[in-house]
């Protein structure tokens, strides 16, 4: 089976909008899976959520909506993970060690926060 993953080690935080990269590239039925769950599990605390090129984005994130957005976004993607039927095994990928951000301020410390996320998830 399929499984996109959120690459988190790459997130970023940058006038108030989220992007973090998926791992592999998805098929076209799953981004349309993963367009049906955000539109029934609705806006959080922040503003909309998109996948554009293989970037999921989200707009107007605040300071301390980290964690609650991080499941938010998982939520979505298992469930567009578990919407596909596919028995193809994942392409193996490396996450890439995320830079750490150059600037200060509230975009800087939610980009490590996000981050953060990888490292919890492999250890």
């Amino acid at each position: 089976m399929l499984r996109i993953n959120l690459e988190w080690a790459s997130a970023e935080v940058e006038d108030g909008g989220l992007t973090v990269p998926l791992e592999s590239k998805p098929p076209k039925d799953w981004k349309q899976s993963f367009e049906r769950t955000v539109t029934l599990l609705g806006d959080g605390e922040w503003g909309s959520v998109r996948l554009k090129k293989g970037v999921v984005e989200v707009s107007d994130v605040a300071p301390g909506a980290e964690d609650k957005l991080r499941h938010h976004l998982e939520a979505v993607v298992a469930q567009a993970n578990a919407a596909q039927e596919r028995e193809e095994a994942p392409p193996q990928t490396e996450e890439a060690e995320g830079e750490e951000a150059e600037s200060e301020g509230p975009d800087a410390e939610m980009t490590a926060r996000f981050r953060a996320f990888a490292r919890e998830e492999q250890g």
